[in-house]
């Protein structure tokens, strides 16, 4: 990592409130952002400009006190209390706008990043990514190409004796200790994987193609011992294809399931599931493939193999094809 580069940290984090306060110049060319949110306990404050030479950043960590004051001053920028937008006489665009539950998504410069307490999530997003730009600058400032060769060698003769993905033991290093603390943990989250619960399975499966956040939460629910490596670096083929398994199966287990237990409903139940699922939005749906026996909650509905259903209800009410 050369000297003068900027590290930025790409931070994606479940928040229970923001404020976003927000003003535009025509064109867009100067731009300033100013947030406030909340996570749990703890509360930051985010600051964006721009203009046609230069961006700046800053996010810090505040108090609550601080936050709340915000959060009057930024909603007391508004005309009036029902206005989320409005326009000045010199047609700049500003916008005040409050969410609840939502996700922050936001690139800030590692240096422009200021924490007060230790165990804040946001601050370990950011210790991780630094931890690992800072092994990557040790070993490009430590090994000429030759002794990187050898690093890489014994990287790989370990991982074949042990079983251990090279990738993995390249991030996590040649000590055996380390190694087999993963490797272990590692196994043993597969075979949690092999029994949990499917709506279980289907989060942790959704939640490892996430963000570094998310992938985190995966393992530390796994009990993995990752050795604070950065977790969007590490392989982790064999938990995704045991859990994508267990969601493929049961897919056509429930299928299957559903076929039986539309076939005894009777016919005027058949014709109002056949309605909803052309018809309904999709909280009808769901409804309807619970009321068929599938646990909504372990599939991905939006790849659900609606269709095959479908045409199975159309055939028990008399018509050829599905409409």
């Amino acid at each position: 990592m050369e000297t003068n580069e900027k590290l930025f940290i790409s931070f994606t984090i479940k928040i229970d409130e923001t404020v976003r306060f927000s003003c535009r110049t025509i064109g867009n060319s100067n731009i300033a952002d100013k947030e406030i949110f909340r996570v749990g306990g703890y509360y930051f404050f985010y600051v964006f400009n721009r203009t046609e030479r230069l961006n700046t950043y800053s996010l810090r960590e505040i108090s609550k006190e601080e936050f709340y004051d915000r959060k009057r001053e930024f909603m007391n920028f508004r005309p009036n209390s029902r206005t989320l937008e409005w326009v000045d006489n010199s047609n700049n665009t500003f916008s005040v706008k409050n969410y609840y539950n939502g996700y922050w998504k936001r690139n800030v410069p590692a240096q422009d990043c200021i924490f007060i307490t230790e165990n804040n999530p946001l601050k370990e997003i950011h210790d991780a990514v630094i931890s690992e730009a800072a092994v990557r600058k040790a070993q490009s400032d430590a090994y000429d190409k030759e002794e990187k060769y050898d690093y890489a060698r014994k990287c790989g003769g370990l991982g074949r004796k042990l079983g251990i993905a090279y990738v993995n033991v390249l991030r996590i290093g040649p000590e055996k200790g380390k190694l087999m603390k993963f490797k272990e943990s590692y196994e043993r989250a597969i075979k949690k994987a092999e029994s949990m619960p499917l709506a279980k399975a289907r989060e942790l499966f959704t939640n490892l193609r996430k963000g570094r956040a998310f992938r985190k939460e995966v393992l530390d629910t796994l009990q993995v011992e990752y050795h604070d490596v950065d977790v969007n670096l590490l392989a982790l083929d064999e938990l995704e294809t045991t859990l994508s398994n267990r969601l493929n199966a049961y897919i056509e287990e429930s299928l299957r399931t559903a076929k039986n237990n539309l076939s005894h409903a009777d016919y005027a139940t058949r014709q109002q599931m056949y309605d909803d699922l052309i018809n309904g939005g999709r909280r009808q749906k769901k409804e309807v493939l619970t009321q068929l026996g599938v646990d909504v909650a372990a599939i991905d509905f939006n790849k659900y193999p609606l269709s095959e259903i479908k045409r199975a209800l159309a055939a028990t009410i008399g018509l050829e094809t599905e409409r």
